[in-house]
């Protein structure tokens, strides 16, 4: 990389910023948006090239490697020589954000990583450089009941957090005329001893923006909720639950059955919901792997604790490299625990008329509890790469709306298939029931396969429950009417549950 920033890098990232920010042509950012610039100036320093490098490989190593070579990019800002007004206005930001704020350092990394790796599906994050006052707070979020969002992995969180602070200010005001509840994030390590916040993110309704600030109080939350919380998340969860007295979406404590695959599939079991035939496989126990292969045509192997589809992988039993590929893949899941092989339950699946091509389908549906019943409220549909890859993004898969694939099913066979309404009611039915399992999570992600009774009629085939569910910013609220296009959204009823808390 050459000299950088060079004078255009530094007019091209403020011109950035202002469109971003909805600024005019002529104006500055302020110092509580400079993080906003300092990100689009890092931006500047990368190849069209290197951002499709990066999203393709950034999970080799978790995303290590591109932090590096972002702190090298930031400690290489050199803006020596360059005097237009522009480049002075940019030295006292990175000044001021960079060297006299270290935290403020890193959050820039994780913006811009942020930002590298996807598309924008959140506000601009503005980084407030003096703390909030608790009346500059109140008149911020002017809401009663306070509702924390703990966090431990940063990149991508705005995702999953944003989508949350809309639905609760689109309720409030839908039902109360006014707002009721603040909605406000905290990074672990923002949290006193006792689970107060020290800083948070929230969303600001008149810019549109995301802030985060210090706070000159620390601020107890009347309710949490435990959201991507990284590779150690059960870990995670348990410990900071246990410090946290306040309501909880989310308890370490029910979450852990959600958390064991295992244990949920028993559950639904004893409920008499449709599941696939599984079984649990121990630490290098190969013999038994094998044999349940020898039963199916068509067997998925995961670990039983992973979760958002790391490691699932699909085997048949008549490809002549499966058991080495099998014991393989069973040493990669056993680094987790145990692992989990269940038989392929996928009848149902997506033509891509575009493509003309089968793919896998999954659905992820979220079902929340109002304080009287558990309701399916949301969800996306995920697809995979094909029909020999499991719909999951981490294995090459996509995220779409669920009413964009039911329009278009396909049997394994090749035959279309036309889902009923009725087919939808007993999926939604069964969907509420199956959440019933976990009474005390206010908020649970299923996953569910669409397959064929007896009868010929498609039926749910529960796979697993996530008490953190992930990819909230791709959650339509769904209807009565699943092929009716609806608005992003993840729940309502959860607002009224923590409002009769």
């Amino acid at each position: 990389m050459t000299s950088f920033p060079d004078c255009n890098q530094v007019r091209s990232a403020f011109c950035r910023a202002r469109q971003a920010l909805g600024k005019s042509a002529d104006s500055q950012p302020s110092p509580d948006e400079a993080l906003v610039f300092l990100k689009y100036l890092l931006l500047e320093s990368f190849e069209s090239a290197e951002f499709s490098y990066w999203r393709i490989n950034w999970k080799k190593d978790s995303g290590i490697s591109l932090r590096e070579q972002l702190e090298e990019r930031l400690s290489a800002i050199q803006f020596n020589g360059l005097l237009e007004l522009e480049t002075v206005i940019a030295w006292n930001y990175f000044e001021h954000l960079l060297i006299a704020k270290s935290q403020c350092h890193q959050r820039l990394i994780d913006v811009t990583m942020e930002a590298i790796l996807s598309e924008p599906l959140a506000p601009e994050l503005c980084i407030k450089l003096s703390a909030t006052a608790q009346q500059e707070l109140s008149v911020a979020l002017q809401g009663t009941w306070n509702h924390g969002i703990i966090f431990a992995s940063p990149v991508f969180f705005t995702h999953e957090f944003y989508p949350l602070a809309v639905d609760a200010f689109v309720h409030d005001f839908e039902r109360f005329g006014r707002l009721k509840t603040n909605v406000m994030a905290a990074h672990m390590d923002w949290l006193t001893e006792h689970g107060a916040l020290t800083r948070i993110i929230y969303l600001d309704v008149v810019s549109g923006r995301l802030i985060e600030t210090d706070l000159s109080i620390p601020l107890l939350p009347d309710s949490v909720q435990f959201l991507c919380l990284g590779r150690q998340e059960q870990e995670i969860h348990t410990a900071i639950s246990k410090r946290i007295n306040s309501v909880q979406v989310n308890p370490a404590s029910i979450s852990r059955l959600a958390d064991n695959k295992t244990a949920t599939l028993s559950g639904w079991t004893v409920m008499g919901l449709e599941i696939p035939i599984y079984q649990e496989i121990a630490i290098g126990d190969l013999e038994a792997a094998f044999c349940l292969m020898d039963r199916f045509a068509e067997i998925v192997v995961k670990p039983n604790q992973g979760t958002e589809g790391e490691h699932v992988a699909f085997f048949r039993r008549d490809q002549a490299q499966s058991r080495t590929e099998l014991e393989s893949h069973l040493n990669c899941c056993w680094e987790q625990g145990t692992a989990l092989i269940q038989q392929r339950r996928d009848g149902v699946m997506f033509w891509n008329t575009v493509s003309e091509a089968t793919q896998t389908l999954a659905l992820r549906l979220n079902v929340a509890f109002d304080g009287e019943r558990y309701g399916l409220e949301s969800g996306y549909a995920q697809l995979g790469a094909d029909e020999q890859h499991p719909a999951a993004c981490g294995r090459g898969g996509n995220i779409v709306a669920v009413d964009e694939v039911l329009s278009s099913l396909t049997s394994r066979l090749g035959k279309p298939v036309r889902l009923l309404a009725s087919d939808w009611r007993r999926i939604r039915d069964q969907a509420e029931q199956a959440a019933g399992l976990f009474k005390g999570l206010l908020l649970v992600g299923l996953d569910v396969l669409l397959d064929y009774d007896e009868h010929g009629s498609i039926i749910p085939v529960f796979l697993e429950a996530n008490p953190r569910p992930a990819g909230l910013s791709h959650s339509r609220l769904l209807t009565d009417d699943p092929f009716k296009p609806s608005q992003i959204g993840v729940s309502l009823k959860l607002w009224d549950c923590l409002g009769s808390s």
